[in-house]
């Protein structure tokens, strides 16, 4: 096991922090080159999200910029909780009618979800370790 490790010194969770911030980043800026932000927000507006004019072209900076912060290791707890945030309206508002998978062209929940997980996981990697320590009492009855 060390021998791979010592072949591969990239950490796993690095690994998966690289990758989830590739992917929200190529999300943002494919959405940005073909100007579907301000449709983006509209299309979100019109299913019942407050403000979606303004929220369509503020997630897609989120999701441009914040991703360059998760990359590089910094703030990554809160990040990763605003990048799940992002996710989770998404699915009821967008994917939930498309079904489960995501693959073709149904673009449903599958793909968000799994973002959604990377990124708590992530998150609780990252959390204070005040609130890591107290998290078994938060669910206790």
């Amino acid at each position: 096991m060390s021998d791979f490790r010592s072949r591969f010194p990239i950490a796993p969770l690095t690994l998966l922090r690289l990758t989830v911030a590739l992917f929200v980043a190529l999300h943002g800026w494919v959405r940005f080159v073909h100007g579907d932000a301000l449709g983006f927000g509209v299309y979100v507006e019109q299913h019942g999200v407050p403000l979606g004019r303004w929220l369509g072209p503020a997630v897609t900076a989120y999701e441009m910029l914040a991703s360059i912060v998760l990359a590089s290791g910094r703030f990554v707890f809160p990040l990763s909780l605003g990048f799940a945030a992002i996710y989770m309206v998404g699915i009821p508002v967008y994917h939930w009618p498309n079904g489960w998978f995501s693959s073709g062209s149904d673009d449903g929940c599958e793909y968000p979800t799994l973002m959604i997980i990377c990124f708590l996981c992530l998150a609780w990697q990252h959390a204070p370790g005040a609130l890591r320590a107290r998290w078994p009492a938060l669910f206790a009855a």
